[in-house]
């Protein structure tokens, strides 16, 4: 169980960097926004965490990753708009 949860645990690593440095750093997000992004995240992790004893990735993922986009659209929407 240890071994499994350390696995889940590096993958939940390895989401948060890649889609901190590659994602929100690509669209230029402001620094609120990416804290919010990570906030986010974090809740979710430490929720489903107490829940199931377990980082869920099924469970974790959707709600960031559909919040990421959801930003970056965002940002894409204010730098047309200033054009």
């Amino acid at each position: 169980m240890e071994k499994v949860l350390f696995q889940q645990f590096i993958a939940l690593s390895l989401y948060a960097l890649l889609i901190g440095i590659c994602f929100c750093d690509g669209f230029k997000l402001h620094i609120l926004r990416k804290l919010v992004w990570f906030a986010v995240f974090l809740v979710i992790s430490i929720y489903v965490f107490r829940k199931t004893l377990e980082f869920n990735l099924a469970l974790i993922l959707p709600i960031p990753t559909l919040l990421a986009i959801i930003l970056g659209k965002y940002e894409l929407w204010k730098a047309q708009k200033k054009n």
